[in-house]
């Protein structure tokens, strides 16, 4: 039986599209928040993408997401709606990566990181730099603690680092 190299390509592509990627883990990058963040960037661009189900692939149950100082979720069911919440208002959201620094505590029980996260917000573009760590324990972000402002750069415009 002799199959010609475009069905094998077709058969490919269609069973690639039926994987349920919103359950699949994402492959390794290193550490557990680098592999978040790239399953997150992905997870933004599925409809079904944020749910607590993949969220707890890489979250404590009790996680918790701090920024500026002000908990913005606890438990993996809050976090799939605040990030649903902000998939439903914005046309783009994007954590840049790689880092611009990152580096694991000693214990390896911190992860730190400098970044920039960019969006596009009722057709106006923005920037954040974040800075702040992630909190793992049992191989899982407990906490996320980050510290984030405006940048003035946008999108297109170059990195300031």
């Amino acid at each position: 039986m002799t199959v010609s190299n475009r069905k094998v390509a077709a058969t490919l592509a269609l069973c690639l599209l039926l994987l349920p990627w919103g359950r699949c883990p994402a492959v390794a990058h290193g550490d557990v928040l680098t592999d978040m963040f790239v399953w997150w960037n992905s997870a933004y661009k599925r409809p079904d993408g944020f749910t607590a189900a993949a969220f707890a692939q890489y979250f404590a149950p009790d996680a918790v997401l701090r920024v500026n100082g002000v908990d913005r979720c606890k438990g993996l069911a809050e976090w799939a709606a605040h990030f649903r919440d902000i998939q439903a208002r914005t046309e783009m959201v994007e954590i840049e990566l790689p880092f611009i620094d990152e580096f694991e505590s000693p214990g390896g029980d911190r992860i730190f990181t400098h970044h920039f996260v960019k969006a596009r917000e009722h057709g106006k573009e923005s920037r954040e730099r974040v800075m702040g760590f992630a909190a793992v324990r049992n191989g899982k972000i407990s906490l996320i603690n980050f510290v984030s402002v405006p940048d003035p750069a946008v999108s297109g415009a170059g990195k300031k680092q």
